[in-house]
């Protein structure tokens, strides 16, 4: 893996429907960038700060991850991982009505 991809995805809500994944600290750092002057603050900054640390290499991403994750639940914009499903139906083989005996 990557030392700059977070070991999960980050997925944060802007609205109803639109959903944003995060995946590695330049994606972090993008988003942040496009944050809005008027909503920046402390949270934002050390979000921020990390991020930018770990893209030279000075710290690991997975500080970075918990800094961003902390700054995107401060801001209300973290949202669930989509849930996957699994398949529950195990299919039978042929002749044997799909009982197991």
């Amino acid at each position: 893996m990557n030392r700059k991809n977070f070991a999960r995805a980050v997925f944060l809500r802007n609205g109803e429907r639109l959903r944003r994944e995060v995946t590695c600290v330049g994606e972090a750092l993008a988003f942040l960038a496009e944050w809005p002057q008027a909503r920046r603050g402390p949270i934002y900054n050390a979000a921020s700060r990390a991020c930018e640390a770990a893209q030279r290499g000075e710290i690991p991403a997975s500080y970075a991850y918990e800094a961003f994750t902390g700054f995107a639940r401060a801001a209300n914009i973290l949202d669930q991982a989509p849930v996957e499903i699994e398949p529950w139906i195990v299919t039978s083989k042929p002749g044997r009505g799909g009982i197991p005996a």
